[in-house]
């Protein structure tokens, strides 16, 4: 709690400066994950990176983005399910979703989800989340020149998807988006 409304206080400051450098996509990932070991601990984390091609972009900023996303997936998804995160690198940059199996996002409440203090019906019913990660996560994307978008999935769940454009490292061939 005390991380995000430290970070609120920076975006609403402008305070939030990047520091690009070259990383690889595995690397963002288990960043993300480190942050937020508690909120995984009873779900399996399936990772998939296609290609691991090193992009520049701030890591720090984007793994942020990113673990709050992995909370929110843990939050909503039953226990013991499956999270996955998937990471691809094209020739616009590095694109990594996360998919959860839980209830998916009531139509209602996709419009607003990326608002600060937000929280949708289904989360008002639950004791944790103050409706900050989401609207951090997407502000500390934007100032990458990042997107964040939700959607619900085909046979349930939801999948929150991230895309930053990067210059990318060639050395492997690429797709485009």
């Amino acid at each position: 709690l005390f991380q995000n409304i430290l970070d609120m206080a920076r975006i609403d400051a402008g305070a939030i400066a990047t520091e690009d450098r070259w990383a690889h996509p595995p690397e963002i990932i288990a960043a993300a994950r480190d942050q937020v070991e508690h909120a995984l601990h009873p779900h399996a984390l399936e990772v998939q990176v296609d290609p691991d091609v090193p992009v520049r972009l701030d890591p720090r900023l984007t793994a942020t983005a990113l673990a709050h996303l992995l909370e929110n997936a843990a939050q909503y998804a039953p226990s013991s399910v499956v999270i996955t995160v998937r990471a691809s690198v094209t020739e616009e940059g590095l694109v990594m979703s996360v998919r959860d199996h839980g209830p998916g996002i009531a139509p209602a409440d996709l419009p607003h989800l990326f608002e600060r203090f937000y929280r949708g019906a289904a989360a008002k019913s639950r004791a944790s989340g103050t409706g900050m990660g989401l609207w951090i996560a997407r502000e500390l994307l934007a100032a990458e020149h990042g997107q964040l978008w939700a959607e619900n999935c085909q046979g349930g769940g939801a999948q929150f998807t991230i895309a930053v454009p990067a210059p990318v490292k060639a050395t492997a061939p690429l797709t485009s988006a």
